[in-house]
């Protein structure tokens, strides 16, 4: 068993560790243990010589840290189980597993293998997009210091500040507030964008969000909180496995890390990751 932690994940972090070391003491088992330092490129090479054949390789942390791992052990036979203890969990949102369950998936022989999107090279699990939620994790920066209501605050902030970014459609409006192709249903710390979203139909979810004014973002975000923005008139859903973006020089934010530049191509890999889930 190979251990990715983010030393960073506080308090929910060090009990899921602590935990963790318990079983497998219990269980006379033996595990490799990998602190993440922040180092896209080294930690993602470590851990994929680190996760031999056939590893399991358990994550605690959040999506970020579920993102680097996803991007060490895709299309690859490595099973992985999830220790949520990150500041938003969206991808975890998705299962609705209590605490305990989660932890009876490390040890479980249930196995569910899930799509995953890919930008150009980079893979992401969760949700991928441009605009609005770039801008957000732009000026949300490493801090999170207010936990859950980071991601709120500055949303709301971002509603005023973010420019109106372009996507070309034939049968939609070219000016848009965010376009994103969603894997997972939950992004920012909660939010539902893509209730239909399906972690294993080979496709992800295509939405552009096109409200022009101040007010009609307003609007917007007050539904997506109370997951009523679908079939309204600024949000505009289909389904892709590829797509490529022309337009040039907007950021890309995918699992709440920046992961490049436009133009580039967003793809659906059907299956590309073994993860473990809680037994009935």
């Amino acid at each position: 068993m190979l251990v990715v932690v983010n030393p960073l994940a506080g308090a929910e972090g060090k009990a899921q560790i602590a935990w963790l070391k318990q079983q497998l003491k219990q269980q006379q088992l033996t595990a490799t243990w990998f602190n993440t330092t922040g180092n896209f490129v080294a930690d993602r090479d470590a851990i994929a010589q680190a996760a031999t054949a056939e590893v399991s390789v358990v994550v605690i942390g959040g999506d970020g840290t579920l993102h680097l791992v996803a991007n060490a052990i895709a299309e690859r036979d490595n099973t992985l189980a999830l220790l949520p203890a990150g500041t938003g969990n969206d991808f975890a949102l998705q299962f609705h597993y209590s605490k305990a369950q989660w932890r009876a998936a490390v040890f479980s022989d249930k196995i569910s293998s899930i799509d995953l999107g890919k930008v150009d090279g980079r893979w992401f699990v969760n949700v991928a997009g441009i605009g609005f939620n770039a801008h957000v994790m732009n000026n949300l920066g490493q801090t999170k210091r207010l936990g859950k209501l980071s991601y709120t605050y500055e949303g709301l902030m971002s509603l005023f500040t973010a420019k109106l970014i372009r996507y070309h459609s034939n049968a939609w409006p070219e000016q848009g507030m965010m376009l994103l192709l969603a894997n997972g249903k939950h992004f920012g710390a909660g939010l539902t964008p893509a209730p239909m979203a399906c972690l294993d139909d080979g496709q992800l979810e295509l939405l552009w969000f096109t409200p022009q004014t101040h007010w009609q973002r307003v609007v917007l975000f007050v539904n997506m909180l109370l997951k009523r923005h679908m079939g309204t008139r600024n949000v505009h859903h289909g389904r892709i496995t590829e797509l490529y973006i022309a337009q040039e020089g907007y950021d890309i934010e995918a699992d709440g890390e920046i992961v490049g530049r436009t133009p580039a191509t967003i793809t659906c890999c059907r299956r590309a990751l073994n993860i473990k889930k809680a037994p009935l």
